[in-house]
């Protein structure tokens, strides 16, 4: 037996950074949104520990991996004596503001889960997931979600998405979260203003209120040209709103027709390779049993 899982991307349509915490966490403000973009992640019963491989070769393969620890702290909390066999296609680009390796771990969650007949319950599979990462507990259920506190703190926002596609454009230039979050300490912290205005554009169905009302902090915090360029391209293309996804360096544009966001797809592609049209999904990672 094996599991298939659909992993899904996420962006961020809104991003305020509110303060930090004794232990060095950041709390944050946001509006997250799981697109279908996907990683595809097998898994299946091993006799030997937790065997991990993936179509990328630069990605660790070890316990540093997020999937590798979801495995691990899946056994740990069932009891369960068994291992896990790992393979990674991988589709979403790293260190992108994308969840990419956030929503691999939450696969292999809801794999195991699956597999063993389900021995967790939902509840235990959220604080597993907290503790494996900050973006785990929103991919394992994706939609769009009001993200606080550390971003665990999700509230699910079951509003009708209006139609739409998501141009997404990685540069070259990659981000570390690490990094991002630190250059925040360096100025003041502020309430939230950005995600009340977008989730009363969804809640009216305005389209046009939930572009404008796109905003990510680490924008003016990382300050990258890559970023602004793209931004540039994608605005002066048809695009309705774009903005940084994450701790970047991932942007993304909005678009009520396809074909403006395939011909501004085309010019992107001219400059970059990491282009793709997405739009928004209503759930997380989706598991097929073979």
């Amino acid at each position: 037996m094996k599991a298939v899982v659909k992993a899904p991307a996420k962006i961020n349509f809104t991003l305020d950074i509110t303060g930090r915490l004794p232990n060095g966490y950041h709390t944050v403000d946001m509006v997250m949104q799981a697109v279908d973009l996907y990683d595809i992640v097998t898994v299946a019963p091993y006799d030997d520990g937790v065997r991990l491989r993936c179509t990328w070769d630069y990605i660790p393969v070890d316990s540093s991996n997020t999937a590798y620890k979801a495995a691990q702290l899946f056994f740990e909390n069932s009891g369960i004596n068994s291992g896990a066999s790992i393979i990674i296609e991988k589709h979403i680009p790293t260190q992108a503001g994308l969840a990419g390796g956030s929503t691999d771990g939450a696969a292999v969650l809801t794999a195991l889960n699956r597999i063993f007949d389900n021995p967790l319950p939902d509840d235990e599979l959220l604080k597993i997931a907290c503790e494996i990462g900050a973006d785990v507990p929103f991919c394992l259920h994706g939609g769009t979600a009001l993200a606080t506190g550390i971003g665990t703190q999700l509230k699910r926002l079951s509003y009708p998405m209006p139609q739409c596609y998501i141009l997404l454009c990685k540069p070259q230039q990659s981000v570390s979260t690490v990094k991002a979050y630190a250059l925040a300490d360096n100025r003041p912290y502020k309430g939230n203003i950005h995600s009340t205005a977008f989730i009363k554009g969804l809640e009216s169905y305005n389209y046009n209120e939930m572009c404008s009302s796109m905003y990510n902090d680490f924008e003016s915090l990382l300050s990258l040209e890559p970023v602004n360029a793209i931004k540039h391209t994608i605005l002066s293309n048809g695009g309705d709103g774009c903005c940084m996804s994450g701790s970047g360096s991932t942007v993304f544009g909005m678009f009520s027709s396809l074909q403006k966001a395939q011909e501004c797809s085309a010019i992107l592609k001219e400059s970059y390779t990491e282009v793709f049209i997405a739009q928004p999904i209503n759930y997380g990672c989706t598991v097929t049993i073979e």
